[in-house]
């Protein structure tokens, strides 16, 4: 479980309106992954007033921590994940949002060289957990 940002997640749902079938399809999972890792339901989600439910406790073998945007940290993010958290993110420079655009088809197909998703990585540390 972690924190809820409803405004993070406004942004991305605002992406589905995009012209772009992978991107919007790209922006709807990870709004439901928002929604799913902060314990939430969409009804939750949606009300005016968020309820959020009571952390568990962490377990030795698995410390549960906040990442940024309301992720968990237990887990690897995957490149489309990143590459819209990169995207979102208002630490990251405006030339470096102009050249991600340029890498949105291929990262939505899953299609990015093993050096991409390196950089890709780097600029997630670097803007966004920073």
């Amino acid at each position: 479980m972690s924190t809820f940002n409803r405004a993070t997640l406004v942004k991305v749902l605002e992406i589905l309106d995009s012209s772009n079938a992978g991107e919007a399809l790209a922006a709807a999972k990870l709004a439901a992954t928002m929604v799913r890792e902060a314990g939430l339901t969409w009804d939750d989600a949606l009300a005016s007033e968020i309820r959020t439910p009571a952390l568990p406790a962490p377990t030795a073998d698995r410390a549960v921590g906040h990442g940024p945007f309301g992720y968990r940290r237990d887990r690897e993010l995957s490149p489309h994940e990143q590459f819209f958290m990169v995207l979102l993110s208002p630490r990251t420079p405006s030339e470096i949002k102009r050249k991600l655009r340029s890498l949105e088809a291929r990262v939505l197909d899953g299609e990015i060289t093993p050096q991409e998703t390196q950089d890709l990585k780097f600029m997630y540390q670097s803007f966004v957990v920073g």
